[in-house]
């Protein structure tokens, strides 16, 4: 019986070792193996050279319980995975004629004939697990070195992605119940904006210390912060139990920082409660230039609530677009909250909308001073109700100003909505 509990990803590729490309892959596979229960501890790339890749196989066969290679799967000389693993396992490279197939059917609509060069893309080590690409022309296979599994797929992400989407992934699912002792895994993702990775930390110190199997993590993924709460055990239902008990402590320490779990962001949150309430928003806005109008529209279906928005970047345009006084500019200065407050009201009537959120600052790297210093960003919300505001100062480079001014309005536009807060 295969045992799998844990996994090493090896990619393989000049480009890769040299800084040509970032390795998207093993981040897409190691999430693709988590989902299944499977843990990855180890993730190594190396040279299209067949010492290094010999070194490298060898090494994650030893340590691992499974193995999935990306890359050198093409038709060049310097595509040497099948050639690398037939020598480890001690058989010859062969023709897949499935893969064969395809490739002369797909060449033939372009009149193309296939040559030696083109068939060393489908070629597999004699006797290998064949898993078909979909989304390409070399197969994805699948041998046994020293025991452990090796799956070795294409470079190309979207052919990974039709393997997976093909039966790979079922395949993966099997490997893994093959460990019948192997823990379950209850996890869960809870995104907190407003708040640096410390602060949260901190807030979080002790939560997990009493519950086995748990242990806590953080992601900084700007400009917000992932928690990742696993609990493994050998019974599925405890390990669920144990995450609810979690759950409940983390969220009434983080509070209204945390705005949701999984893998929604703030913006598909945000759409989601808008939709949801049936209200019509609008945006003014003068240092984000346009960023928040961009955060809401990302996300489809957002005509249903987001009907436009002003960027006002020059005082002349506050006074042109949204109609705002040339004297409270001038007794308050553009970034005050006087101005934001008026910056919504406007935009409020302008756009007949239910809320309208403004944003204004100093996002450097000048234009500060003493009263207010680069990174000053005041932000205000008018609805039915009024208007509120508030003043944050961002530390950080010109773009993170920007970034974190966006995503605090619209954190305060889904407050706005009634019931939001």
């Amino acid at each position: 019986m295969v045992t799998i509990v844990l996994a090493e990803i090896v990619t393989i590729g000049d480009e890769l070792t040299r800084g040509e490309i970032v390795d998207t892959n093993s981040a897409y596979l190691a999430g693709q193996l988590w989902d299944r229960d499977i843990t990855v501890r180890w993730m190594t790339s190396c040279r299209d050279d067949v010492d290094d890749m010999r070194a490298a196989l060898t090494a994650a066969t030893a340590r691992a319980d499974l193995v999935i290679c990306s890359g050198g799967l093409g038709p060049t000389e310097d595509d040497l995975t099948v050639d690398v693993l037939a020598g480890l396992v001690g058989v010859e490279p062969v023709i897949d004629e499935v893969a064969r197939d395809r490739m002369a059917a797909r060449f033939a609509l372009g009149g193309i004939a296939v040559t030696p060069i083109q068939l060393r893309q489908v070629r597999v080590p004699s006797g290998s697990r064949v898993h078909i690409n979909n989304g390409g022309l070399a197969p994805c296979f699948e041998v046994a070195l020293g025991g452990v599994p090796v799956i070795c797929l294409p470079g190309v992400p979207r052919e990974i992605f039709a393997i997976m989407d093909g039966g790979l992934g079922a395949r993966l699912g099997e490997l893994r119940l093959a460990r019948g002792n192997a823990p379950a895994i209850a996890r869960r993702i809870y995104r907190v904006f407003g708040r640096g990775e410390s602060q949260i930390s901190q807030a979080c110190r002790g939560l997990i210390d009493d519950i086995t199997g748990a242990s806590i993590h953080y992601q900084v993924k700007f400009p917000e912060t992932l928690v990742k709460i696993v609990v493994k055990d050998a019974d599925r239902a405890i390990a669920d139990e144990r995450l609810a008990t979690i759950d409940v402590g983390l969220r009434a320490r983080l509070g209204e920082h945390l705005y949701g779990t999984g893998e929604d962001a703030l913006p598909q949150v945000a759409a989601r409660r808008f939709a949801a309430a049936g209200v019509t928003l609008a945006t003014a806005e003068s240092c984000t230039g346009g960023l928040l109008g961009s955060l809401i529209t990302a996300v489809a279906g957002s005509s249903r609530y987001y009907r436009g928005g002003a960027i006002v970047y020059a005082n002349e345009e506050k006074v042109r677009q949204l109609g705002i006084d040339p004297e409270l500019l001038t007794a308050f200065g553009a970034v005050s909250e006087e101005t934001a407050r008026a910056m919504a009201s406007c935009a409020r009537e302008r756009f007949g909308v239910d809320l309208a959120v403004a944003i204004t600052g100093i996002a450097g790297p000048d234009g500060g001073t003493p009263d207010k210093p680069v990174g000053t960003v005041w932000l205000a919300v008018a609805s039915a109700d009024g208007v509120t505001s508030k003043r944050i100062n961002f530390p950080g480079a010109r773009d993170m100003v920007r970034t974190l001014a966006a995503w605090w309005g619209l954190r305060m536009l889904m407050d706005g909505v009634p019931g939001g807060a």
